[in-house]
């Protein structure tokens, strides 16, 4: 019987069409290998950076914003800065989504009958007292139907942010008396102490620190009319102190916030810790918020 002739030209995959690549051979299935592993990568990367893959918590949701404007040229703290555009989208999504927006008041409520919240609440609060908080987010607030709550350092009322190194960023007005006590009678806003001067409150010695606790409690509610029950430490400094956070309880307030990100669970172990935030930035999405409100952060 004749041999069979050799071919140099026998295919090398049998059942799959070859093609040449710059580096030889390719199957199609190598595309995708290659396609499976840009998906994988892609996903590590987003559970590297998001939380969406953790479990929702649930507990007392504290949103932090600074200050609603666009940040004067040449700024290095851009994330203390939410758009009023940006701010308008964050609140209607609150609302949109079921959410009922506090006051410390209620908090307070609340706290003193043992009674739960309601099961989609948060209180959006905001940290200085700037006057775009007044100009900005009062009037976004209002229209809306949604309220919201200002700690306030006292020494710089009617004046400027004068804590903050003005080669960071250029000083910033705050809100007068007046812009405060005209948002007060609105309803729409309520109030805590955020010290006197805004300093570190563990640089301090203690006796400092509690008079400046103290101290920007009595002035406020002096000026204001009303009683204060929350108050918020300056960089969330002193508020994991024993001593300091005793002074700030004895000072007469019933509720204090630091500045550590996450939930609180609800009822509040007040002897226990501070009551925890969640601090928005201005580059955050929506998604950010929406991660946040479930799961007490969104970036790791």
């Amino acid at each position: 019987m004749p041999a069979r002739a050799f071919s140099l030209h026998a295919p090398a995959y049998r059942g799959r069409s070859v093609h040449r690549g710059r580096s030889g051979l390719q199957a199609p299935g190598d595309h995708m290998t290659y396609l499976a592993a840009l998906l994988i990568l892609t996903a590590l990367a987003l559970c590297a950076r998001w939380t969406w893959w953790r479990k929702e918590i649930p507990g007392l949701r504290v949103l932090c914003y600074h200050k609603i404007g666009r940040p004067p040229a040449g700024s290095q703290l851009e994330d203390l800065w939410v758009s009023p555009r940006k701010f308008r989208v964050q609140v209607q999504y609150l609302l949109d989504h079921g959410y009922t927006t506090l006051l410390f008041s209620d908090l307070l409520k609340a706290f003193r009958e043992n009674s739960p919240l309601p099961e989609k609440c948060v209180l959006i609060t905001f940290d200085d007292g700037y006057e775009n908080n007044y100009l900005e987010a009062w009037p976004i607030l209002n229209e809306l139907g949604a309220k919201g709550n200002i700690f306030v350092v006292f020494n710089t009322i009617g004046k400027a942010n004068l804590w903050h190194d003005p080669a960071s960023e250029a000083w910033v007005n705050m809100a007068t008396p007046d812009q405060l006590r005209e948002m007060q009678s609105s309803g729409v806003i309520e109030y805590g102490s955020h010290t006197m001067s805004h300093p570190h409150l563990s640089a301090l010695s203690l006796d400092d620190a509690a008079w400046e606790m103290a101290e920007s409690k009595r002035q406020l509610e002096t000026v204001l009319g009303s009683v204060l029950c929350a108050f918020a430490y300056p960089y969330g400094d002193g508020a994991y102190s024993p001593e300091i956070r005793a002074k700030a309880l004895e000072a007469g307030y019933t509720f204090d916030f630091s500045f550590r990100h996450g939930k609180t669970p609800w009822p509040w172990d007040r002897p226990g810790s501070p009551i925890d935030r969640i601090f928005i930035r201005g580059s955050d999405t929506i998604w950010d918020l929406a991660l946040q409100l479930s799961r007490g952060f969104s970036r790791l």
